[in-house]
């Protein structure tokens, strides 16, 4: 889809909840996000609770992550480029149904008695690919929709949405879990989707005439290649790829062992993991809402370092603690300092490049994002050796080396 196939009609003024959700075109949008989002984090909740109940085992439960982010790696950047080659909300659509398909599936083998490890990492892989092709395109439609003016606040919004979603998802499965065990909590993820594609295509009715972006006659393979070229021509961009790839090989695999610190060095049922897991989302909204709503950010390199940082500091004392009220503390301060991170990822790659590559880079950071499986094994295998305490503490502190070595390299990142 071109910009201009849906930044026709006049604008409003910028700032303020009523100039982003001005356009009912974007209010549908965003409510597929929520949608999507409440999904993406009931299953993530679901799978680690259910996973470490069957076997006992941080590195099974480490398995099922690497399953649900390896598409990242392997799929991110072609996922991109058909993005840039077909409409949007196509591959959106496609996305849900998958999503749909493979919960549904797995809440038919919990109740059926026939769920085993390998049937939820298949299955989890495929949600997997849902999440690979649902991140590029959905930030290169924002992108479009709100136009570049506004592109800051709304990615700051979405920032805010996924991890507002995640805040009462995380504690709504909680309480499925505990009532109904994994059956009622993969139902719940498979009637999410369903309500998600409804959402996309009442998306598609509103919207004008796609048509398929300048790219659209090129072959694949080239349009892969161009996503890497540009990507790694650049060089904040090269540090902004080097930051994601540490955040998600050494410090992001804690939120898929949430439930290994809740029941194993918090030693605390369903429900408290539920909440200790969605409480980072109070932090995140609170930074992120005020970075869609009220702070004009000027200084997106400086929001993204600083979230980065601080917030595997964080992690660090997260690992060491053993009192829940505690690390429920750290998670909400992790939560506001990831969401500054998070609101300007995708910003600093689109700011970089023109609009007919936006997905494609988006692409690359996704394969970047796609480093988090090989990380949730590492902390799942280490996690058996050191313990689980002594394993997030060591991967944050080894993350904050690296990180701080890559931002003195590229200063120039900081005032981008």
């Amino acid at each position: 889809m071109e910009p201009s196939t849906v930044a026709a009609r006049p604008e409003p003024a910028l700032g303020g909840p009523a100039g982003l959700l001005a356009r009912p075109i974007y209010r549908r949008l965003w409510l597929s996000s929520i949608l999507y989002y409440a999904a993406y984090w009931v299953e993530i909740v679901t799978a680690g609770w259910v996973v470490l109940a069957m076997t006992h085992s941080a590195l099974a439960v480490g398995l099922v992550g690497f399953c649900r982010m390896l598409p990242m790696l392997l799929l991110g950047m072609v996922l991109g480029a058909v993005a840039d080659r077909i409409p949007r909300t196509a591959l959106l659509l496609v996305a849900q149904s998958v999503g749909l398909l493979a919960s549904a599936s797995l809440a038919a083998l919990f109740a059926l008695g026939l769920a085993h490890l390998w049937s939820i990492c298949l299955l989890t892989g495929a949600l997997g690919c849902v999440w690979a092709a649902d991140f590029s395109t959905r930030r290169a439609l924002i992108a479009e929709v709100q136009g570049s003016e506004r592109s800051a606040r709304a990615l700051s919004l979405e920032a805010m949405t996924m991890q507002g979603s995640k805040l009462f998802a995380a504690a709504l499965a909680g309480g499925v879990l505990a009532a109904g065990g994994a059956r009622f909590g993969y139902l719940l993820v498979a009637g999410l989707y369903a309500t998600g594609a409804v959402a996309v295509l009442r998306l598609r009715r509103s919207l004008p005439v796609e048509v398929r972006a300048s790219g659209a006659a090129i072959p694949l393979v080239r349009l892969v290649g161009e996503g890497f070229s540009v990507a790694l021509r650049i060089p904040s961009l090269r540090a902004v790829l080097a930051v994601t790839a540490l955040m998600n090989l050494l410090v992001f695999p804690y939120q898929q062992l949430t439930a290994v610190i809740a029941g194993q060095i918090l030693t605390v049922g369903p429900f408290w993991m539920g909440l200790l897991t969605g409480a980072d989302g109070i932090g995140a909204i609170v930074v992120a809402g005020l970075l869609a709503f009220r702070i004009r950010l000027g200084r997106a390199g400086l929001a993204f370092a600083a979230g980065a940082l601080s917030g595997t500091s964080l992690v660090v004392l997260l690992g060491i603690s053993h009192v829940y009220p505690l690390s429920l503390g750290l998670q909400i301060g992790a939560g506001a300092c990831f969401g500054a991170f998070s609101s300007v990822q995708p910003l600093l790659m689109l700011r970089a490049v023109e609009p007919a590559m936006r997905a494609r880079a988006l692409g690359v950071l996704a394969m970047a994002i796609g480093c988090t499986p090989f990380g949730v094994l590492l902390a799942g295998t280490l996690s058996i050796v050191m313990g689980p305490s002594a394993t997030l503490a060591g991967m944050g502190i080894l993350a904050l080396a690296g990180m701080s070595a890559v931002h003195l390299r590229n200063r120039a990142l900081l005032h981008s």
